[in-house]
């Protein structure tokens, strides 16, 4: 086996909810996570039945690829069929880019750092070390940068490949530059709520995006992946509240005495002395944010969660909510039950009354669900009898 390059450190992944709920002394239904930069809820359109004939056929590949989901990526990012490249993900397509342009004895750039760690961890996979002080093999740039939010100009170096997995919420793409030595990767991870999907993809000019395919494993990503894709397509996210929601985010931050940094996606960084002291002290009360050695990033959910996010920072010490998820062939619901906060409520998508149950219980309640009627108002009120049980234990 060729050895990896001296100092080479492997991604380390975020623990999981069950560990971090045994950690707290909680539950998982009681851990909210904002430390993953992903939407509080999945897509309306990612339903069973979205997923419905593929899961019919699973039993067979999916000969010829997926044009359907090529067809609407395209026009989606106003490109030909011939400049995308599906992958699992971008982190997938990140270590292709890394193995096509660049292997052992050669050099890669890394723009903007800190930023994501994956483009470091693809180099040393390829062989290649990472220094921007030569002539790069290739160099990678994270536009809307992460951790930072910030939006910088792009690198003059080529080729580069710009990682937009937060596109939808900057507006601003390289796109354009797909002639001059530029590859765009974009992911249905973030706006389009799809993360466990693991589906991406990269533009790029036609003899990139070629040479890009024959380099990487035949049918990339799974048939019900791409189903789900295809129907997220079909309905794009519409990111302008979350925008909303950062914005007010960031000045509730300020008015406790942080610092946000502007953010042109979908988080907020926040400069902080003591960050792994607070992430303990945090996630005590369930909520889970992601450090750095010079602060704290945190995910903009939705108002209810982030609302709990700042009770916590100002050591209000909240109640952890419970929150449950109820999905069948016919709906989904998704119920979050907050202690000692009866009367308020949000619910959507089926009768506000359920709203009393749980008042009378003591909690307040925010209730979204989608699917058919009347399935859709027989599984919400299962789900928050399910929740009302779960949270009395």
């Amino acid at each position: 086996m060729r050895a990896l390059p001296e100092g080479f450190a492997a991604y380390e992944w975020a623990p999981s909810t069950e560990e971090l709920a045994e950690r707290a002394s909680l539950r998982p239904a009681q851990i909210v996570r904002f430390d993953g930069n992903v939407p509080a809820r999945p897509p309306a359109g990612a339903t069973p039945a979205a997923v419905a004939r593929t899961l019919a056929g699973v039993s067979s590949y999916a000969h010829g690829g997926y044009p359907a989901l090529v067809e609407a990526i395209a026009r989606y990012a106003g490109v030909g069929t011939e400049n995308v490249v599906l992958g699992a993900g971008a982190d997938d397509l990140i270590l292709l880019c890394a193995r096509a342009f660049a292997g052992p004895g050669d050099s890669v750039a890394v723009a903007g750092e800190p930023t994501y760690p994956l483009y470091r961890v693809a180099a040393g996979l390829a062989g290649a070390e990472v220094d921007r002080s030569t002539s790069p093999a290739v160099t990678f740039c994270c536009r809307p940068n992460n951790p930072s939010g910030a939006l910088e100009p792009l690198p003059d170096e080529r080729p580069l490949v710009v990682d937009e997995a937060y596109y939808e919420y900057a507006g601003e793409t390289a796109a354009g530059l797909l002639d001059d030595g530029v590859v765009v990767l974009r992911t249905f991870s973030k706006a389009f709520g799809l993360a466990g999907a693991r589906v991406g993809y990269a533009l790029a000019a036609e003899p990139t995006a070629e040479e890009l395919t024959r380099r990487q494993s035949p049918l990339p990503i799974a048939a019900p992946s791409a189903a789900l894709a295809l129907a997220a397509l079909a309905d794009p996210p519409d990111v302008r509240p979350q925008v909303e929601e950062r914005e007010r985010l960031a000045t509730e931050l300020r008015a406790l005495g942080l610092d946000p940094r502007p953010s042109a996606a979908n988080f907020v960084f926040v400069p902080y002395e003591r960050p792994r002291e607070l992430f303990e002290a945090l996630l005590r009360q369930g909520v889970v944010v992601r450090t750095f050695d010079d602060g704290f990033r945190v995910s903009v959910r939705d108002r209810e969660d982030d609302d709990l996010l700042l009770r916590a920072l100002a050591g209000d010490a909240p109640a952890p909510p419970t929150a449950h998820v109820r999905a069948t062939a016919q709906a989904r619901v998704y119920v979050r039950l907050f202690p000692g906060r009866a009367g308020e409520a949000r619910v959507e998508g089926v009768s506000p009354l359920l709203a009393e149950r749980a008042a009378g219980a003591g909690f307040g309640l925010v209730l979204e669900a989608v699917g058919e009627e009347p399935a859709r108002s027989e599984e919400a009120a299962r789900a928050l009898d399910e929740a009302l049980a779960e949270a009395g234990r």
